[in-house]
């Protein structure tokens, strides 16, 4: 425990009493020294210590009284395991499985996890939110002029200027070539203005190729009540908009 910890000193470890305020606590006391469940055992207390250094770490606990000879309870055992790099393992797979590996940004599944917390949060204040979905225009010509390797960072572009949205916001990679901006408690007209500032940012970011996209904007639940609507107008309307670049007499 001393070198776990890094203390200069048995002495000194001691003198902290890591467990005391487990042991006051009731509840925790009970968790920790608890029998198993008929299902299983009890939960494991996991909590964070600060190591010497004042670092912190992550400890997961598990406990039992010791009986003195005269069946009285002597003293309590506790057993500590260092799981921090565990947990940080764990973490960082999470993490990977929610985001998209080129570009950094939420992906399809996370997106869609945004959007069912964002349609019941709607459903509880009566407030709408908005969805951009985003096309890098020309992206097979890039790669087809200028190679693989500037199409991915063509797309890294894209990812970069989407990225500086409000915290509050969900940006993810929608597709091979799209992007998705789940923007909480904003009506139409805030959403397309959030729009055109992204289209304005790409397309002046000072790097070549110059780039561009195509935007479509959803309102829930104006423009849908289901997530699959809703993806499906921001889809047509972003499509729309790309038709119109191609074609200036196209009608909508």
């Amino acid at each position: 425990m001393v070198k776990m910890l890094g203390f200069p000193s048995k002495e000194e470890l001691l003198a902290v009493n890591l467990v005391r305020d487990l042991i006051q606590d009731v509840d925790k006391r009970a968790q920790l020294l608890g029998p198993p469940a008929p299902q299983g055992l009890v939960d494991p207390i996991e909590t964070e210590w600060k190591r010497w250094d004042g670092t912190t770490l992550k400890v997961r606990l598990s406990g039992q009284e010791v009986m003195g000879e005269e069946g009285e309870l002597d003293t309590y055992e506790v057993i500590t395991e260092d799981v921090t790099k565990q947990r940080q393992l764990e973490d960082h797979l999470r993490q990977q499985a929610a985001r998209d590996p080129l570009t950094g940004l939420a992906n399809y599944r996370h997106l869609t996890e945004v959007l069912d917390i964002e349609v019941k949060r709607s459903e509880r204040t009566g407030r709408e939110f908005a969805l951009l979905l985003f096309d890098l225009d020309g992206l097979k010509h890039i790669n087809d002029r200028y190679g693989h390797l500037t199409g991915s960072h063509a797309l890294c572009r894209v990812a970069d200027v989407l990225s500086f949205c409000r915290d509050i916001d969900t940006v993810a990679r929608y597709g091979g070539d799209e992007f998705a901006v789940v923007l909480p408690e904003t009506g139409a007209e805030a959403a397309n203005q959030v729009a055109q500032r992204i289209c304005d940012s790409i397309a002046n970011d000072r790097m070549e190729p110059t780039l561009s996209v195509s935007i479509g904007v959803a309102i829930y639940p104006h423009d849908g009540e289901r997530i699959e609507t809703l993806l499906c107008a921001a889809d047509v309307a972003m499509y729309s908009m790309k038709a119109r670049k191609h074609n200036p007499l196209y009608a909508r």
